[in-house]
C-alpha cells in the first residue's frame, strides 16, 4: 500500500452491535507527518500430480503506521486508553499527564486521513479509512543535545482487521481539500454543513 504525505489524521472509537458498526465523535491524532499501511494475506497452494494446481491468496488485515508531530492527550486516551493522572508540584501548582499502566489496553478505533496527490496532470486527494484497527502505545526516543539538533516525533503502530461487514480499507479521490476533509468525517458518520 501506499505511504502518503497525509494531512488530517482523525480517529474515533468502534462500536458493533446487532444494529451495525457506529463511531464515537472523531477526535485529531496530531500533525500528519507520515501513514503506511500494508495489507497482510493468507495463502494457500494445492498440489495435484507434482504441480502446483491451484493457488489462493486472500486480504486478512494488515499494519497501519502514523507518525505525527505530537500525539494529543485525548488521542492518547483513546487510541492506548491512557488515564489522567494529576501531580501536586511544589506549592500548590498541578500538573495533569497520563499513565499507562499494565492494565491500559487499546481498543478498536476507526481512522481516516487524505494526502494530496497529482493524477493524470490535475491536483486531487486521496482519502484512505480504515475501518477498525488496534494500536500500541507510540515509541519515543529523545536524545542529549549533541553536535546536531534533532525532533523527537511519535510514531504509533497498529494491527488493521476486518469490520463486521467484512471491510478492511475504504478509499476516495476528491476534488478538493475540503470535499477530502467532509469525507474523512462521513465515514464515521459525522454530518458535515
Amino acid at each position: 500500500m501506499p505511504s502518503f504525505d497525509l494531512r488530517h489524521i482523525m480517529a474515533a472509537k468502534y462500536t458493533e452491535s446487532s444494529s451495525g458498526i457506529t463511531y464515537d465523535t472523531p477526535v485529531s491524532v496530531g500533525d500528519a507527518m507520515s501513514a503506511n499501511l500494508e495489507l497482510k494475506f493468507a495463502e494457500g497452494r494445492l498440489y495435484a500430480e507434482s504441480a502446483l494446481a491451484e493457488y489462493m491468496k486472500k486480504a486478512t488485515g494488515g499494519t497501519i503506521s502514523l507518525a505525527t508531530k505530537y500525539i494529543p492527550d485525548a488521542a492518547q486516551q483513546l487510541l492506548y486508553q491512557a488515564a489522567e493522572k494529576e501531580r501536586t508540584l511544589t506549592g500548590s501548582k498541578k500538573v495533569t499527564g497520563l499513565k499507562f499502566s499494565k492494565t491500559s489496553s487499546g481498543q478498536y478505533v476507526g481512522v481516516s486521513f487524505y494526502a494530496p496527490d497529482m493524477i493524470d496532470g490535475v491536483e486531487k486527494y486521496t482519502c484512505v479509512f480504515v475501518g477498525k484497527a488496534l494500536f500500541g502505545p507510540p515509541s519515543y526516543s529523545y536524545q542529549t543535545l549533541g553536535d546536531s539538533l534533532s525532533f523527537s516525533t511519535p510514531t504509533t503502530t497498529g494491527e488493521f482487521l476486518a469490520d463486521k461487514n467484512g471491510d478492511l480499507i475504504e478509499t476516495a479521490v476528491c476534488d478538493s481539500e475540503d470535499d477530502a476533509k467532509s469525507w474523512c468525517s462521513l465515514v464515521f458518520g459525522v454530518s458535515v454543513s
